[in-house]
């Protein structure tokens, strides 16, 4: 944990340019030798550090499910609430940056990303499916792709000095309407 959570720090701070064993072990306040025990490769590394940065969004997320009531379009409410929250955070911006940016040179990290994007398009596509339940699978999995695009697109409106955006809570109210008007506009077609 002490590993992964050092190899965090790291991407958000240095990139995928960065982020080497050496500088993750540096960071980690361990030897190299130590870090390369468990895990052998960059790649390695990585694929753990991902999915320690997931595991936190997993417990979020199901700690939103214990606290929101059962209606499919207050939990698809919520989970935009957090998403667009999580968007706002400098760390989560830099992080999800970095992994695109890093995918685009890296063939193993841009498998993972697309991994990582699948995953969070399919829990969109839940909520969705919970908030209209007369919408179809696919039509569910649509609406994610362009919900997933509009938050992380969001992301480049969010950092430090945006003027394009007055406050989060006018975000939040924006990404919420933009959604409801989304999958409402389905049901007349």
């Amino acid at each position: 944990m002490r590993v992964l959570r050092a190899a965090i720090r790291l991407f958000i701070k240095a990139g995928g340019s960065g982020f080497t064993t050496r500088g993750v072990a540096k960071e980690a306040g361990l030897s190299l030798g130590a870090v390369q025990y468990f895990f052998r490769t960059r790649d390695q590394l990585m694929a753990a550090m991902l999915e320690q940065f997931l595991s936190d969004y997993r417990s979020a997320y199901d700690r939103l499910a214990e606290q929101l009531p059962f209606n499919g379009e207050a939990r698809l409410m919520g989970a935009l609430e957090y998403l667009v929250a999580d968007a706002w955070r400098p760390d989560a911006r830099r992080f999800f940056f970095n992994l695109c940016a890093l995918s685009c040179h890296n063939a193993f990290v841009a498998r993972l990303f697309n991994e990582v994007y699948a995953h969070h398009r399919r829990r969109i596509a839940g909520f969705i499916g919970a908030a209209r339940p007369n919408l179809t699978e696919q039509q569910c999995y649509d609406f994610a792709l362009e919900v997933a695009a509009l938050l992380e697109g969001l992301m480049v409106y969010t950092a430090p000095g945006a003027e394009s955006v007055k406050s989060r809570e006018h975000l939040t109210a924006l990404v919420k309407d933009s959604v409801l008007r989304l999958i409402t506009g389905s049901e007349s077609r």
